[in-house]
């Protein structure tokens, strides 16, 4: 209410998000970065901080070598680098993604049941560590 009034203005579109990584990231004088070397599912921002390390580890690469800047060999040390922080993001926001996409009910259940787990683990750590401590319980 607090909007105004909705109304539809054209007709809707859906548009299927799908994990893309480009086969080349690098070549002599040439860098793909961000979403045009890896599109992910944009689950919590993973693309974008992913983007932001591979620019950030592209400047401190061409600052540290003294060949030129677009030296194929300078080029593939900074893919070199980042390889792996590259594949861990993608392979993480890639499996979350197929995880809560799932209806498969005993995934279902599963994924719920580690929800409901990372819900209770906070409670859970302060009354470990108060017995720990020989505190017990705690006064009313």
């Amino acid at each position: 209410y607090r909007l105004g009034a909705f109304r539809q203005v054209g007709a809707r579109h859906g548009y299927p998000l799908s994990l893309i990584e480009a086969e080349e990231q690098i070549r002599p004088h040439l860098v793909v970065l961000g979403n045009a070397a890896h599109s992910l599912h944009p689950i919590a921002g993973q693309g974008f901080n992913l983007s932001l390390r591979d620019a950030q580890a592209l400047g401190d690469r061409l600052l540290q070598e003294e060949a030129a800047p677009g030296d194929f060999a300078v080029l593939q040390r900074y893919l070199d680098g980042q390889r792996l922080d590259q594949q861990m993001t993608v392979g993480f926001s890639d499996r979350v993604t197929r995880l809560f996409s799932n209806a498969q009910p005993l995934l279902a259940t599963g994924r719920n049941l580690g929800l409901l787990g990372l819900d209770l683990l906070p409670p859970a750590k302060r009354w470990f560590a108060r017995q720990a401590m020989g505190l017990g319980a705690r006064p009313v």
